[in-house]
């Protein structure tokens, strides 16, 4: 026998392949959602924790449950309530809204590519359908099921809700590419420079939260540390890609030639720079080390007490003051590249 006859006895496995695809249809409606939420005040979402994608705002929290199917065919509440493992889908769904309370209210959401079908009806004249505002009896499938499952006497429906989305959930990368530069538009007033760049940068970000594996549940600063994505740090990466917004790193770069003749030296620094200006629009971190840092060069510029000679002695007076208090992974040349690049916004006014 052939090689190519031998290979194709073999039986195929794609259920990795499946699940990859599910999960990155799954990182990328968190990314789109993402953007829709630039208007509140301050939001966090954190990728694939307690949910597919949770939503944290000022006050309430929202699950969303993201189920792709490449048929077209409806979705029936026979296959959203049928026991499977541990529970149902939209019981394992219901249950997240356990622990709300006057003070956090909590939505729960369950949102597909295909229109849902209860008993013979389908709801296909409607994108977001609220279970507490259904017709009777429609609504008492739904109770009934639910009882029956989670064996309690009483369901209450309220913040249930179920989306149909005319996204392409089984190739959304187009789709998510336009509404983040549509978006970015809206956002910050002018088109991004480098919009694949944008895009990729902010889906590997979002994908690499959601691959953090270990629980996290004691530190709610350490779970948005690891799983989520906070509004600062969408602002942060979006400010990277804005026409013209800051030359520190063109202007580190050729610090970088201008005092360092050695190869060697410059080759170490560069390499230094490109994983620190890369990694602080990702690192909290960092962030707050840039925020700390530029406020004490305000404070001691306004005060007169700031080194007023060369950027080098006045790099090695805040490596001085702060070089100790960066975790031991950033070495002493992303330490020193990294003040420079705060030294040189300070320079052009940007924590003005």
């Amino acid at each position: 026998m052939k090689l190519s006859e031998v290979y194709h006895t073999i039986p195929y496995d794609l259920s990795g392949s499946i699940s990859k695809n599910r999960f990155r249809q799954e990182i990328l409606w968190g990314v789109s959602k993402m953007f829709d939420l630039f208007d509140e005040p301050e939001f966090c979402v954190i990728f694939d924790y307690k949910c597919d994608i949770e939503i944290h705002l000022e006050n309430s929290i929202e699950f969303y449950q993201i189920k792709s199917q490449k048929a077209q065919k409806p979705y029936t509440f026979t296959q959203l309530s049928k026991i499977d493992g541990t529970g149902s889908i939209i019981g394992k769904l219901f249950v997240l809204k356990d622990s709300s309370c006057p003070e956090v209210r909590i939505k729960c959401v369950l949102v597909s590519n295909r229109f849902l079908k209860i008993k013979k009806k389908e709801l296909s004249d409607v994108e977001v359908i609220n279970f507490e505002s259904l017709e009777d009896d429609l609504k008492l499938v739904v109770q009934n099921a639910l009882k029956a499952e989670l064996n309690r006497e009483e369901i209450d429906l309220n913040d249930l809700h179920y989306i149909y989305t005319s996204m392409d959930l089984i190739s959304p990368e187009n789709a998510v590419k336009g509404h983040i530069v549509s978006c970015f538009e809206k956002i910050k007033g002018c088109e991004p420079i480098k919009p694949n760049a944008l895009y990729l940068l902010v889906s590997d970000t979002a994908t690499k939260k959601a691959s953090y594996e270990f629980a996290l549940e004691d530190d709610f600063d350490e779970l948005v540390k690891h799983k989520g994505i906070t509004k600062g740090e969408l602002d942060s990466i979006l400010e990277q890609y804005k026409e013209n917004t800051e030359n520190s790193l063109q202007q580190v770069q050729a610090h970088i030639e201008e005092n360092y003749s050695r190869v060697s030296e410059r080759k170490k620094l560069k390499s230094a720079l490109a994983n620190i200006f890369a990694a602080e629009y990702g690192s909290q971190t960092l962030q707050s080390k840039e925020r700390e840092i530029s406020a004490y060069i305000i404070d001691k510029s306004e005060t007169k007490i700031l080194p007023n000679d060369s950027t080098e002695v006045l790099a090695d007076n805040l490596i001085s003051v702060f070089g100790d208090t960066f975790p031991i992974e950033y070495s002493k040349q992303e330490i020193y590249v990294f003040v420079l690049l705060i030294i040189k916004r300070w320079e052009d006014g940007k924590y003005e």
